[in-house]
């Protein structure tokens, strides 16, 4: 009879501590479809509070999903409403811990991404992946993209440094207010799952997330557009990353990853660039590859001598590498305000995806998966937020500090500076 009561209040004790700390569902109320253009369609999820969301695709076949913390939808969708876009239907399910899985069927391969995201509202863009057109004229043709306004920031632009006082090579000639373009490369995917913590987490999925949401509010600064390398669960070689951001006109190459080491320990984020080491080996790559390699920061070095081709690539690689540590300790600066570091200051190594002798890049630790506290920080989606809000605040430092020619971030510091 003792051993009933006792099972009777555990019981009664579970029960309670359900209802009383299980998270009320958050309602989905609608989902709106609309095509932009021909190869672009936006998704709007509308709720009653502010979501919590992660998004990714998959292919074979492709399909768009978006998972949604705590999530639930009661409204029918009809198949209807996808006529006219690179959506086929929408499919839900039930995922642990309380996850809302969304997956939309699409017609082909497309690149998503989230352009807004308010207290009761986000919206994604679809972009279909089509050989020989350009994305940035794929995104050219929207009537407008929201923006959030940019902080205040220092307007002293900061001559890149030479050598010898020999002319630099430039990233461009101006060509009017384009925004600039920040190359966000999540570390690791698909079969490559990178690093991992004792509660099960994979680094290729925690950087993916931090990616996404950096990416969405680059998206949302005025002057600024990101590009991510992978916008799912992928695999990529290192040399993929360093051509999509090539093929993309990358004005910087942000590498986002997570930490792992033997010592349960070590903690905190670090910062890295390309060290001397990795230079004279990317330097040689780029003579010996002249057809791969025709074009430097806006410089046609097809027609040009091995000599030449050495001093114009050692002037570029010695100018990126300066930029990069000015970036990099832009960002870690801001990584220091809410999480211990690593290190200090930005270290330097020879990293692959740091290669690119004309795109300042650096790879960002965001943290050891291997610690266990740790570990639970990375998997937060608030915590991931506000890693990407850091990077975002040390990037938009960087440009405005030594904004690049021809772009709205350049007019808008001559402006101030007229004023001031």
């Amino acid at each position: 009879m003792q051993y009933c009561r006792q099972k009777w209040a555990v019981f009664l004790l579970g029960l309670v501590t359900t209802l009383c700390f299980s998270e009320p569902a958050l309602p989905l109320n609608d989902i709106q479809v609309r095509s932009v253009n021909a190869y672009t369609t936006d998704v709007k999820l509308i709720f009653d509070d502010a979501p919590q969301v992660r998004y990714f695709i998959l292919d074979n076949p492709f399909r768009f999903v978006v998972d949604i913390n705590n999530g639930d939808l009661k409204i029918p969708i009809h198949a209807d409403v996808f006529n006219g876009t690179l959506i086929n239907a929408l499919r839900k399910g039930a995922q642990p811990n309380q996850v809302l899985r969304l997956v939309f069927e699409l017609k082909g391969n497309v690149d998503a991404r989230k352009i807004m995201a308010d207290s009761k509202t986000v919206v994604f863009e679809l972009t279909e992946k089509i050989k020989g057109k350009s994305p940035e004229k794929k995104t050219e043709l929207r009537a407008s993209e929201p923006q959030k306004v940019a902080p205040s920031l220092p307007t002293r632009a900061e001559p890149m440094p030479t050598k010898n006082q020999n002319p630099t090579v430039t990233k461009r000639p101006p060509q009017g207010s384009r925004k600039v373009v920040v190359v966000v490369d999540a570390g690791h995917g698909g079969k490559d799952p990178g690093a991992s913590g004792s509660r099960g987490s994979k680094e290729k999925n925690v950087v993916l997330a931090i990616a996404q949401d950096l990416s969405a509010d680059i998206n949302t600064t005025p002057g600024m557009r990101a590009v991510m390398t992978r916008n799912g669960d992928y695999y990529l070689t290192l040399r993929q990353r360093l051509q999509k951001a090539r093929e993309a006109n990358g004005d910087i190459f942000i590498a986002i990853h997570a930490d792992a080491f033997d010592n349960i320990q070590s903690h905190g984020a670090s910062v890295y660039a390309l060290s001397l080491k990795g230079v004279s080996s990317e330097a040689a790559r780029w003579l010996a590859a002249k057809e791969n390699y025709s074009e430097l920061g806006g410089v046609d070095l097809s027609d040009k001598n091995d000599m030449l081709r050495s001093v114009l690539i050692d002037l570029s690689q010695t100018a990126t590498i300066s930029a990069s540590l000015r970036l990099g300790d832009s960002i870690l600066a801001q990584m220091g305000l809410f999480t211990p570091l690593h290190h200090t200051a930005v270290e330097q190594a020879g990293f692959v995806v740091l290669k690119s002798p004309d795109i300042p890049s650096v790879l960002v630790e965001t943290g050891f998966l291997s610690n266990s506290s740790e570990e639970l920080k990375l998997r937060n989606a608030q915590y991931q937020e506000k890693v990407a809000q850091a990077i975002l605040k040390g990037v938009i430092k960087y440009f405005y500090g030594q904004p690049p020619e021809g772009t709205w971030i350049a007019e808008k510091v001559k402006g101030q500076q007229k004023e001031a």
